[in-house]
């Protein structure tokens, strides 16, 4: 098995109540793996916000002079909803894992590792999840290694997390002027976001950035309206999910 490259793939944005959720996938020729313990590549959770906008700029730089291959879905709370209501989350991270992973175009980089941050309980159930879902695999070329925070433990696993949480937060920072408030992080934990809840649900409907199948949301809107929440429209599914996105699109 040739060991060319090492691809790492992560999430953001799991849990909150509101705004997307990020998966990126992040390929490295193996020779290129001490540039991130050079640049002190670590799971997002664990660095500051200024030392992750410094990473993240530091990832973008070798992506553009050592062609790094890097890749971005952003899932909207539309097409949370719609899986929560159809399957479940587990099974739609597995599909924007294996997504994000299809968009590399893994046949044309010789082979090597893939690892996953494993989203479910079950570590390697993920990994086969994912695996049949990439196109053209060939178990001759690729080792999938599906392992809980692999984050902290594989720093290209820590590149993928960190743009992707960057890339959340620009996301967030740009809903929060389209809105004009603040909104928060979107964890139901956060002050900030339960006190944006009473603008997000002031009409007939939740507001499109709300995911209205999130219990903390269900439980607002009860609360205040005295029903549960209007059941969502899914006729632009369709027309997200054909949408292509890169780190060049941020």
């Amino acid at each position: 098995m040739s060991d060319m490259y090492q691809i790492g793939v992560d999430e953001s944005g799991r849990g909150p109540m509101l705004g997307p959720l990020v998966v990126v996938a992040v390929a490295i020729p193996s020779e290129d793996l001490k540039i991130l313990k050079d640049f002190q590549i670590n799971d997002s959770k664990k660095l500051s916000s200024k030392k992750r906008k410094i990473a993240y700029e530091n990832l973008e730089k070798m992506r553009i002079e050592r062609n790094w291959k890097i890749e971005i879905i952003v899932c909207e709370p539309i097409e949370i909803d719609f899986a929560m209501e159809t399957t479940n989350l587990n099974t739609l991270e597995t599909e924007l894992f294996a997504k994000s992973i299809n968009k590399l175009n893994i046949n044309k980089l010789g082979g090597g590792k893939i690892i996953l941050d494993a989203c479910d309980v079950n570590e390697e159930r993920f990994g086969n999840r994912v695996t049949k879902l990439i196109e053209n695999w060939n178990p001759y070329e690729w080792n999938i290694i599906s392992k809980h925070s692999a984050d902290e433990l594989f720093k290209v696993v820590g590149a993928a997390s960190i743009i992707a949480k960057v890339t959340r937060d620009q996301l967030i920072e740009n809903l929060e002027s389209q809105l004009g408030f603040e909104i928060g992080s979107g964890y139901p934990s956060d002050d900030k976001s339960k006190s944006a809840l009473s603008k997000l649900c002031e009409g007939d409907f939740p507001n499109e950035h709300l995911r209205w199948e999130w219990s903390s949301i269900q439980k607002y809107w009860n609360k205040v309206k005295g029903r549960n929440p209007p059941k969502r429209k899914y006729k632009k599914i369709k027309k997200i999910n054909s949408r292509q996105s890169s780190l060049d699109d941020y």
